[in-house]
This record gives structure tokens, sequence and C-alpha cells, in this order.
């Protein structure tokens, strides 16, 4: 391509030459985090509406842990139901124990020994 009388005339812009900045008002933006996102673990979702880097307001959905535990325990003593909630969240499984073990003593006006009270 050999230079015509307008390309003679063409000077590359500089190294450093950004383009304008879009100028758009945005007073708020709602994202969705989880419950694909690594951080969520797949048990948790959160409606997010940001301002700027500010949270806003937050709608956690919290119904994703579901896995019909209720009707495989129905037919098991208090003990042998204890190792299914080990398996409803893997991050949290110890919580998710020990609730389960406060509602089964609550229920049956049990009483740990101090020294079990200790060790959770």
């Amino acid at each position: 391509m050999y230079p015509s009388k307008e390309t003679e005339k063409w000077v590359p812009p500089p190294w450093n030459d950004k383009d304008p900045l879009a100028h758009k008002k945005v007073s708020s933006l709602t994202i969705n985090f989880g419950p694909q996102h690594p951080a969520a673990h797949g048990v948790l979702r959160l409606v997010m509406e940001l301002s700027g880097e500010s949270v806003r307001r937050c709608d956690p959905h919290i119904g994703l842990l579901h896995r019909g535990t209720e009707k495989l325990i129905e037919y098991k003593t208090y003990l042998q139901a204890l190792p299914y909630f080990d398996r409803l969240d893997y991050v949290s499984m110890m919580c998710n124990e020990q609730a389960y073990s406060l509602a089964v003593e609550k229920l049956l006006n049990i009483r740990p020994p101090l020294r079990a009270q200790w060790i959770r």
C-alpha cells in the first residue's frame, strides 16, 4: 500500500491516548452472588444492590440446603440420624450437627454433663 495525499498527513495517536469515559449515571447495580460462586459453597444465594462498592441492600436466599434429610431420618433413631447432618454442608458440618444435638436435647429435656458442654 503506497502513501496517498490523504495518508501522508496521517499521524498515529500518542501511545497513552485513552478513550473518553462513558458518562452514564448509574445509581445502583443489582447482582446475584451464588449459589454457583466458589465463596457461596452452593448453599447460599445473595441478591445484592450495590452503590459503587458499598452494599446498599442484601436479600439472602437460604433454602438451597434442602436435600430431603427429613425424609431420610424419619425412621432412624436420634443417634442414627446424626451422621446425615455432616453431609448437608461440607463447610459447616459441625454447626449442623450441634444444632441437631441441641434440639434433640431440648426436646427430650436432657442436660449433658458439664464436661460435655465444655468439650463442645
